[in-house]
């Protein structure tokens, strides 16, 4: 009888990037391009994809250049048309979808690969769109072994790996509570942020709703045991002064995605098992997350003066009032300019913005430095822990490299990952060497300080 599998013979590319011309789709190609045929690369085979083959062959010309294109098949595909993508599916082991904003286009291309078994990452920022398609399709994908990772790119990686790297330095007997992250975003000139970006969160003030629909209408899932008392709310704007920065409450796919993981992780405090892992391999898992202890975590965004906390709670509260109806949608979406004060263009920024851009990302422990303390519940936190992570601007330098690092480590390392499902990025590539990668690219972590509070 025929195998009616349609991945039963391997694929003929190792990797599909979907939407590669788009503004950060062009930047993930040009990243890919590092590693294909390198010599310890296992990317081998690539093909890009989209609607428009002509632009397809622009975007695969800036990416090579000042080299001429290596010759890279380029497929049309078109997210509203699901026999293209289902197709796409079965020419590939893994499809990196660029195409945003994710709750438009993004649903056709996880059920193709939830479907047919295909692995998936995207660098979607969205909430609503990651938690539904957890919801839709994740008992699919653990069936078909499709490992479907969203957040691979700035969002949230960066955050993921950060709170993880803080709390594995809390060492027995102590224990951290809260790990806040503060982002702050440097550039030489004045960069404008990508349009997409900005699209979404429009978006997703307009879905708020959905997505408490959506939370309502999920079984509750475990929450992680966290040592000491719920931490204090805290002022509106903060000033940390050994920061140097004043920051505000940063409403981040960045918190969500770190819960996501920590209630995975409760529910399997090992970690989760990969698809056919040697017992050195099982050892290295469950002592690397034996060493992850949970913490409440929260964003805020930094500015190095409180003008400019005030120009991103304007922005937030355009965003905020008028994404809530049609008009006001149209005019933030017709006049990104306007009502970001400059931050945003339909344009995206140049190529010297992008170069002349940084970002820090500091992570700000607070916990007790004996366990057995916590008992006495008026105890306050004695100890602080601050480390962070810093790398190239965000959207189209960071993200590509995140992306591609974590490819390359489905490709090469399949086996030790798991098997398939819906799955946030830190329960998937936290006990890979994804921090080591990132660090032979640019984006690194140090530890700050450590030190005893009074209390």
């Amino acid at each position: 009888m025929e195998d009616q599998n349609p991945r039963s013979q391997s694929p003929p590319y190792d990797l599909i990037i979907l939407g590669a011309s788009g503004f950060t789709g062009k930047y993930v190609v040009r990243e890919a391009l590092k590693f294909l045929n390198s010599p310890s690369s296992p990317l081998k085979t690539l093909a890009l994809a989209g609607r428009n083959p002509a632009k397809l062959s622009q975007a695969l010309n800036w990416a090579a250049h000042p080299k001429s294109p290596p010759q890279i098949p380029i497929l049309t595909a078109d997210t509203t048309n699901p026999a293209s993508i289902r197709h796409l599916c079965t020419q590939t082991k893994l499809i990196l979808n660029c195409v945003g904003p994710f709750r438009l286009y993004g649903d056709p291309v996880v059920a193709a690969c939830a479907e047919t078994g295909c692995d998936y990452l995207d660098i979607c920022g969205e909430p609503e769109f990651m938690e539904r398609m957890e919801v839709k399709y994740h008992e699919k994908a653990m069936e078909t072994g499709s490992l479907v990772v969203s957040a691979c790119g700035y969002d949230s990686v960066p955050a993921e790996l950060g709170w993880i790297f803080n709390s594995r330095q809390w060492v027995a007997p102590a224990v951290p509570n809260q790990i806040e992250a503060y982002l702050s975003l440097e550039s030489e000139k004045k960069i404008v942020g990508n349009f997409g970006t900005y699209e979404s969160a429009v978006l997703g003030v307009a879905n708020a709703d959905k997505l408490q629909e959506l939370r309502r209408s999920r079984p509750k899932r475990a929450r992680p045991t966290i040592p000491g008392p719920f931490p204090p709310k805290g002022p509106t704007i903060e000033h940390q002064k050994e920061l140097g920065l004043w920051a505000v409450k940063l409403p981040s796919a960045d918190s969500v995605v770190v819960r996501r993981t920590l209630a995975t992780l409760t529910e399997n405090p090992h970690g989760l098992p990969g698809v056919n892992e040697s017992a050195e391999q099982i050892e290295k898992r469950e002592a690397f997350w034996s060493m992850v202890k949970p913490a409440h975590f929260g964003v805020k965004l930094g500015a190095k003066t409180v003008f400019g906390v005030f120009r991103y709670i304007t922005v937030g509260i355009f965003i905020g009032l008028l994404g809530r109806n049609a008009i006001g949608r149209w005019l933030l979406l017709k006049f990104p300019s306007v009502f970001s004060l400059g931050w945003f263009k339909k344009k995206g920024p140049s190529e010297d913005q992008v170069r002349s851009a940084t970002f820090k990302m500091w992570f700000v422990g607070r916990g007790f430095s004996d366990i057995n303390q916590v008992l006495q519940t008026t105890t306050k936190p004695d100890m602080e822990i601050v480390t962070r992570v810093t790398g190239p601007e965000i959207g189209y330098l960071t993200t590509p490299i995140i992306l591609v690092q974590c490819a390359l480590i489905l490709l090469s390392e399949r086996n030790t990952l798991p098997k398939g499902g819906v799955l946030p990025p830190g329960i998937v590539f936290g006990p890979t060497d994804l921090q080591e990668r990132l660090l032979l690219n640019g984006i690194s972590f140090d530890i700050i300080s450590k030190k005893t509070l009074n209390a």
